[in-house]
């Protein structure tokens, strides 16, 4: 089967629900925290930013499901910047104490995003169904979802679109 890479950006505004959910079945087999700014995400933030989501802090979660590759972010924002991995306790995000020699906290460094705090891979896959809650925001943030899925793959929402736990945003 042929596919493609597809990536949704999924802003959650500071009423929305602020713990994140699996969107399917998915083997997490590495967690990556960046470290970095906390600049507002608002939609018009985001244009305005450049890198927006490479600067700031972030949490990611990839691994695998049944198309291939599959990756969902947790990007912090301003007053936001603080992310919990339920399986994840070392995880400590959003710190005043930091390794400033990380060239993701000087403000607007785009030649040094990349840059990160903390790692691991898990030996024996982190499974996760879909609909299985996997954080939290302490407000609200944004999810990336990066991932593979058949050249089919339409999505059934789009931008604006109200994203509620268990609602589908594509299907084959």
């Amino acid at each position: 089967m042929k596919t493609r890479l597809y990536h949704a950006v999924i802003y959650l505004a500071p009423g929305d629900y602020h713990r994140f959910h699996s969107p399917a079945d998915f083997k997490v087999t590495h967690l990556r925290h960046f470290p970095g700014t906390l600049f507002p995400i608002s939609p018009i933030v985001a244009r305005l930013i450049p890198n927006l989501f490479a600067l700031n802090e972030r949490v990611v979660l990839s691994g695998s499901w049944e198309y291939g590759f599959f990756s969902m972010t947790a990007v912090g924002a301003y007053n936001v910047g603080s992310i919990a991995i339920n399986f994840e306790s070392r995880l400590r995000t959003n710190k005043l104490r930091r390794d400033f020699r990380c060239p993701n906290l000087e403000l607007f460094s785009f030649g040094g995003v990349g840059c990160y705090a903390y790692e691991n891979e898990y030996p024996e896959p982190i499974e996760l169904k879909r609909g299985d809650e996997i954080g939290r925001f302490n407000l609200g943030s944004t999810i990336v979802l990066v991932f593979e899925a058949p050249e089919n793959f339409v999505f059934t929402v789009g931008t604006g679109s109200v994203i509620k736990v268990g609602k589908t945003i594509g299907l084959f």
